[in-house]
């Protein structure tokens, strides 16, 4: 602190309460002449003198911050030097991000492959929806055929036989139809699965790349006594690191590779008797059709009839079947749902964790340090570039104490001082006072931030030590 001022200031202050001792003085005696004296138990007060403040502070930017990646990794481009203006959003520095950009080519390829799952879902929950309709009408044509053999025949009898017979004959068809569809892969499968099996193997190579780095690291030394030594720098952690990531990419390789072949290789024989099932049933419900023509045209005998009862029992099992069948699907719709939408989500996560490898500028302002050099490993939360805008300038208190802060607040018009500029007085307003003290010195201070006018034709820089004089 300039010594000179501080004398000046102390002399003052003693002046003012010199003057306002002897005034008060004068006024008790006054008082004391003029007016009885008040009861014991009457509060007296005076009211408070206006307080000359004055403090000391340092010019700062409008805004800063100390820029950090949210995310470790070694620094691969610096993208701008110090000093240089940059707008918001324009990148700054970048991590090197070949992990993260395989992610998300492995997370995309995923959503392409939940995809595919999700439609072949929706294709069996329609065909099990088919299925109930289809068992439904068996319902129906069983407890007709036994009214028609309880009824004894007639002309319109074995034309409505006839009919059944046709009809599931149709059936057969559809049937077979169902059959195939089950039966055949979806190209659309296959391609998410080669998609898979191409991301998978790309990955792969580009850890074996990286390990086979490692391993090419070794360098001779030649050592004091002139002998020479293999040194591995990335040997240890960092080489058992890449290996454990090698050997994962790997695996991932083979399951991708494993599930294309399997796509490529058709339905299993079972899965094979599993779709044929359906034409099956189909031609025996056509011989059942058919049988119950015959019995329509020769009558029914009692044999025929508990058949015919039995065939309604049968198809009112194969509803409950389907109706089955159709919960199942709708199961596996909603799974292949919620695949698909943890897929996204992945590559929502692997976007942003790609995204972290750049740091951006938050708001317009100047480069003022970057601390990393290129090349250089950071972790997260490091602090790695500060940035400021100096379009505009305040200033921070650093010594105002508890005894004079109580007499400003907000809104305080103050008159500054630049010691480097001793001919210059800057005008302020005080915009905000910490809630938190400052211990310094042994004192108990708060920084204030004053907003500074008009300050364009003035060589300020950032530091620059100021003294504040505020008359609240």
């Amino acid at each position: 602190m300039n010594w000179g001022r501080l004398i000046a200031i102390l002399v003052v202050v003693g002046v003012i309460i010199a003057g306002g001792y002897y005034f008060y003085q004068q006024q008790t005696a006054a008082a004391a002449v003029a007016t009885p004296a008040p009861a014991a138990s009457a509060i007296q007060s005076t009211p408070p003198a206006n307080n000359f403040v004055a403090a000391e502070g340092v010019i700062a930017p409008h805004r800063q911050a100390n820029l950090s990646f949210q995310t470790g990794g070694r620094v691969t481009e610096i993208l701008v030097e110090e000093g240089q203006t940059v707008q918001t959003g324009d990148p700054l520095l970048r991590l090197e991000s070949s992990q993260q950009e395989i992610a998300l080519r492995q997370a995309q390829a995923n959503v392409t492959i939940a995809e595919a799952a999700l439609a072949a879902a929706q294709t069996r929950l329609t065909a099990a929806q088919a299925a109930v309709q289809t068992a439904q009408t068996g319902i129906s044509e069983a407890e007709a055929q036994l009214a028609l053999m309880l009824a004894g025949p007639r002309p319109e009898d074995i034309a409505a036989a006839e009919f059944e017979v046709n009809a599931a004959a149709a059936s057969i068809a559809q049937a077979a139809a169902n059959r195939d569809a089950a039966l055949q892969t979806p190209q659309s499968q296959i391609l998410a699965a080669q998609a898979n099996v191409a991301a998978s193997q790309a990955a792969l190579r580009a850890k074996q790349d990286e390990y086979d780095a490692i391993l090419n690291s070794c360098t001779q030394v030649t050592l004091p006594d002139g002998s020479t030594q293999t040194v591995c720098p990335l040997y240890g952690a960092v080489e058992e690191a890449v290996r454990a990531e090698l050997e994962q990419a790997r695996l991932q390789a083979e399951a991708a590779q494993a599930a294309l072949d399997a796509l490529l290789a058709g339905p299993t024989t079972g899965q094979r008797a599993a779709a044929s099932g359906g034409v099956t049933i189909a031609q025996a419900n056509r011989d059942l059709a058919a049988a119950r023509l015959a019995l329509a045209q020769a009558g029914a005998t009692p044999e025929q009839i508990a058949q015919a009862e039995v065939a309604v029992e049968l198809a009112e099992t194969a509803v409950t079947q389907a109706e089955t069948a159709v919960t199942q699907a709708e199961a596996g719709v909603s799974q292949a749902e919620a695949a698909l939408l943890q897929a996204q989500t992945n590559v929502q996560a692997a976007e942003l964790a790609l995204a972290r490898t750049i740091l951006r500028a938050p708001f317009t302002g100047t480069v003022a340090n970057i601390q990393p050099e290129l090349g250089e490993l950071v972790t997260s939360g490091m602090p790695v570039l500060t940035l400021a805008d100096l379009s505009a300038w305040r200033v921070e208190t650093t010594d105002l104490t508890e005894l004079d802060v109580v007499n400003i607040q907000p809104g305080d018009v103050a008159e500054l001082k630049v010691d480097a500029i001793p001919d210059a007085t800057l005008r302020g307003i005080i915009t905000d006072i910490d809630t938190l003290p400052t211990p310094s010195r042994g004192d108990v201070t708060y920084m204030v931030t004053i907003e500074l006018e008009d300050t364009a034709n003035l060589p300020l820089r950032w530091g620059m030590t100021v003294f504040v004089d505020v008359t609240p």
